[in-house]
């Protein structure tokens, strides 16, 4: 498993894979991938200070068989958001990052998606990184066996606002 930066030019690569509807309801439709690109200033999000933003797409030998991203932050928060949120109620103090991916349909279940969390993990670029998190729908079996797989652990079984479940990684 290979890792290269993702660029525009692979745009019709990824965009297929949006219109596949388990896709589309775990992360998104066909303007994704297209977002994760415009890119954007580094910023405050959910009270962690963002301090780098990486893309990159997958492949085996020469085929493209996901993406894998991740933005950096000086810390990691739990958020209530919603209304009447309190916004940060916890916080790890390490430097961390909150990890992305999809995997191609066509080539799912068959271990692409751990093996393109051992590459991010592996990355130079992200060595100072302490703890990695990953957020799922809890009905998500497949991605949360991949996180499980891969060395994740379930942060708090309660979904946050969004629905969302956390699986942490700590580095050693």
């Amino acid at each position: 498993m290979r890792l290269r930066p993702f660029v525009s030019g692979d745009l019709p690569l990824v965009e297929p894979w949006f219109a596949d509807a388990d896709t589309q309801r775990w992360l998104g439709g066909p303007g994704w991938p297209r977002l994760v690109l415009t890119g954007h200033p580094l910023c405050e999000y959910r009270g962690a200070a963002e301090t780098g933003n990486y893309d990159w797409l997958a492949t085996d030998d020469e085929l493209v068989v996901g993406y894998i991203g991740c933005g950096t932050y000086d810390r990691w928060t739990t958020w209530e958001g919603g209304p009447g949120g309190r916004g940060v109620t916890a916080a790890i103090d390490v430097p961390s990052a909150n990890v992305s991916y999809v995997v191609d349909p066509a080539r799912r279940r068959r271990g692409y998606c751990v093996a393109m969390i051992a590459a991010l993990l592996a990355r130079p670029e992200l060595a100072h990184v302490e703890l990695f998190a990953a957020g799922v729908e809890p009905a998500n079996a497949g991605s949360v066996a991949c996180l499980l797989t891969a060395g994740f652990r379930l942060a708090d079984p309660e979904p946050d606002a969004d629905g969302v479940v956390y699986y942490l990684h700590r580095r050693g």
